[in-house]
């Protein structure tokens, strides 16, 4: 059996002195229309409750003399008869000496198993409630609480006095959400009801649907303000602090019982700490962009900032270093709760950046999904369902707030014009990198050879300003005296970090191979000539900085003629590193992937000072008037903008110049040509491959007349030999497999529907 609990057990609320009327006003309002029976089985907590707030309002005599009056009546009606003879023993009440006076009250004995303490006023209630012909626990409640003087008959209607609805309204819990957040007295009554609704036990048995019904008269207001108030684009909603299926935001009870909305973020909003911030000489952002972030951060109003571009590119480490002296306070708002609805990070950040924090600034990290206004599909664009909430957010926003973002893509125009300033990040220069690595570093009980070692190391990888924390972080856990072994474990750190940023790709090789001879390319340009060129270009653009300076190259011919080793010479006596891209680099099948990536390598190669190599690059090169998708265009389009603009070195490799669009063959300055090679090359690379082996004049003229021997053939059969028995191989051998590679190339074309004069025809 259970006992008569306290209306307030299982909440750590404190609640007010006018909490049972307000209590008893919602199980008026709930139990109108609901059955005697139906309360009597299924609601005792409510009941339990009710008789708990009549004794705290001192209205138990006031309720005993309604319930003799109602008795009364019921006898009247010979609806409760008398007993013909007094109760014998057995015809008690269980647990009290209270006997049975009416034929009808072992009935209601029975009804009251799950009450341990018996007393003549719950005998009595659950006589009228038993036995009443319609609802009366509505106008008990009515006559009881909200009704004085010597009028003890039941009526439903309420004549409420003022003070009355003053406690039953009143909010003072609930009234720090109005101060700090800016809800309306209604919608702090709602958030207030929903909070009883879900911690009292005298609540709890109640369903939505049942409380629902009643809200409007619970609350006071009209069934079209209540609407209203719930509507997606109202704080309630828009705040998170009820669902999208109405369900209220359990977080909020520690908000009421602390008298604060802080504890509403406590698990995403946390303290920042800039101290070891890089200093703003690290990065290679524009002076002028920091002195503005820094001069609206120090300003008075509020304001919205947007740093986006590449991941690891230093977005979140410059948010800090920009704050790092501003003497204000500095949050961090991390999306990364573990909620089952998404969406709760995204309304309580709506929430947050509506309440005035003029002392602080409020960093938005990984903000991608929270300020998303654009969703893509397969009928392209639309916009997102939060649009109209993030526009609200940015527009009403009270804060200083930065916002980090990897891609604007998915944000809609209408919402970037709200940004107040914004900073695009390109991919982390290494120069960047390794100064932020010296920074770093510097502290570490490390010789200085081997801190110099450590930041030259990062030219092999692609790292982040985080992966340069995370070798400090192993060179400061590794117990070992022997630098060279912690060298080596550094580095282990960094190709790891390395593949897990950028998988295991592989590395272009940066050097000629040793057999590599200019001389031996049967361009249309001489390669010695060209080198010069290029240096001299390069020379010229080092003292006259201009996106006009860019040298754009065109190398097309047969593959294997020497295009692309020709582009790693270049590189290696200009000095600089050689970035290249294939179609599988840059081909998606997202919409719009394809651009970026184009962006993306010219940036990386623009950062870096490096020599951009595009292989197999007719993939980019569709002819716009033959283009029969949109999506060839928008590559041609892209392609042609990012060449405009690059002021760098570009090389690009085709065989099949004949497919490009002419608006492109135009924009390059230099096209050559690479056909397959003549005899005095043909000469060269047998001496440098095979100078154990001698061809005479004529068999090299044989090679020569079949107008398809490029350098790669000797590459080919020189790595195929390698694993021969040294007494196979012979003059007439090396001759046989030449021929032979020929031959399978020419039949390779016919195969393809191609002749050999069709295939390198690469006229001009």
């Amino acid at each position: 059996m259970r006992r008569r609990r306290n209306s307030f057990v299982g909440s750590n609320i404190t609640y007010t002195k006018n909490e049972p009327y307000a209590v008893c006003f919602y199980l008026y309002n709930v139990f109108k229309t609901k059955s005697n029976k139906i309360l009597i089985r299924e609601y005792d907590e409510s009941i339990n409750a009710f008789l708990d707030y009549t004794e705290t309002l001192d209205r138990t005599e006031r309720l005993s003399k309604i319930l003799e009056y109602e008795v009364k009546v019921l006898e009247k009606q010979n609806i409760l008869i008398p007993l013909v003879e007094p109760a014998s023993k057995e015809m008690m009440f269980d647990d009290c000496d209270i006997p049975y006076i009416y034929e009808q009250d072992k009935k209601v004995d029975r009804e009251m198993r799950s009450y341990d303490r018996i007393d003549k006023v719950l005998i009595d209630l659950h006589r009228v409630m038993l036995f009443a012909d319609k609802p009366v626990f509505s106008s008990i409640i009515n006559a009881v609480i909200f009704r004085n003087g010597s009028d003890y008959s039941m009526n439903q209607k309420l004549n409420l006095t003022k003070k009355m609805q003053e406690s039953i309204y009143d909010i003072s819990k609930t009234e720090f959400l109005v101060k700090q957040v800016g809800l309306s007295e209604d919608e702090a009554r709602y958030v207030l009801c929903m909070s009883r609704l879900n911690t009292m036990e005298a609540l709890r048995d109640f369903s939505n649907s049942e409380f629902t019904n009643s809200l409007a008269d619970i609350l006071g207001m009209t069934q079209k303000s209540l609407n209203n108030l719930l509507r997606s684009d109202q704080k309630l909603k828009s705040f998170g602090f009820i669902d999208n299926e109405g369900d209220y935001n359990t977080a909020l009870n520690d908000c009421i019982s602390e008298q604060s909305i802080e504890p509403y973020f406590s698990d995403l909003l946390k303290p920042l700490d800039c101290s070891t911030a890089y200093s703003l000489e690290s990065f290679s952002v524009q002076k002028e962009s920091v002195e503005i972030c820094t001069e609206l951060l120090n300003g008075r109003n509020p304001v919205s900032i947007l740093f986006y571009g590449k991941p690891g590119s230093g977005k979140t480490e410059l948010a800090k270093s920009i704050c790092k002296n501003n003497g204000k306070k500095i949050y961090i708002f991390k999306n990364e709760a573990e909620a089952e609805d998404k969406g709760d990070v995204f309304r309580r950040l709506v929430c947050l950046l509506s309440m005035d924090r003029s002392d602080s600034v409020i960093i938005v990290d990984e903000a991608d999904s929270l300020l998303r206004t654009l969703d893509f599909s397969f009928f392209g664009k639309t916009p997102s369902k939060t649009k109209g909430t993030v526009n609200k957010m940015i527009e009403n926003c009270k804060n200083k707030v930065i916002y980090i973002i990897n891609h604007q893509q998915q944000i809609d125009d209408s919402t970037r014009r709200r940004f107040t300033f914004s900073i695009y990040f390109e991919s982390m220069p290494k120069a960047m990198l390794k100064s932020i690595a010296t920074q770093r570093i510097e502290p570490l009980d490390i010789t200085d050879d081997t801190k110099t070692e450590l930041v030259s190391m990062l030219d092999k990888y692609h790292l982040t300003g985080q992966s340069v924390d995370n070798i400090v972080k192993t060179i400061e856990a590794i117990e070992c005296k022997d630098e060279e072994i912690l060298l080596k474990k550094a580095e282990i750190v960094m190709k790891e970090n390395s593949f897990l940023l950028n998988g295991k790709k592989k590395k272009m090789r940066d050097k000629v191979k040793a057999e590599y001879d200019p001389r031996v390319l049967n361009a249309s340009m001489d390669p010695l000539k060209i080198v010069n060129m290029v240096q001299n270009a390069a020379r010229y653009a080092e003292k006259n900085k201009s996106t006009e300076n860019g040298i754009r190259m065109l190398f097309y011919g047969l593959s294997g003629t020497g295009k692309t080793e020709l582009a790693r010479y270049i590189a290696e006596q200009l000095g600089k590193e050689i970035i290249l891209r294939r179609p599988s680099d840059i081909l998606s099948c997202w919409v719009g992937e394809d651009e970026k990536n184009i962006r993306e390598a010219f940036e990386e190669a623009e950062q870096n000072d490096a020599i951009l190599l595009f292989d197999e690059a007719d993939t980019f090169f569709y002819d716009r008037n033959q283009a029969q998708r949109t999506w060839e265009r928008s590559l041609v389009n892209e392609f042609l903008t990012q060449m405009e603009e690059f002021s760098g070195i570009l090389i690009c490799t085709t065989n099949l110049r004949n497919i490009m669009d002419p608006a492109m063959q135009r924009r390059f300055h230099i096209l050559v040509e690479f056909k397959p090679m003549k005899f005095d090359g043909i000469k060269i690379m047998l001496d440098k491959y095979f100078p154990d082996y001698h061809l005479s004049n004529k068999e090299v003229e044989e090679l020569e007349d079949s107008e398809s021997v490029t350098p790669g053939d000797f590459g080919a059969l020189s790595s195929r030999i390698r694993f021969m028995n040294p007494d196979d191989v012979n003059s007439e051998y090396i001759l046989g497999e030449l021929k032979n590679l020929q031959t399978e190339k020419k039949k390779q074309w016919k195969e393809e529907g191609s002749s050999s004069e069709h295939k390198i025809g690469f006229g001009a």
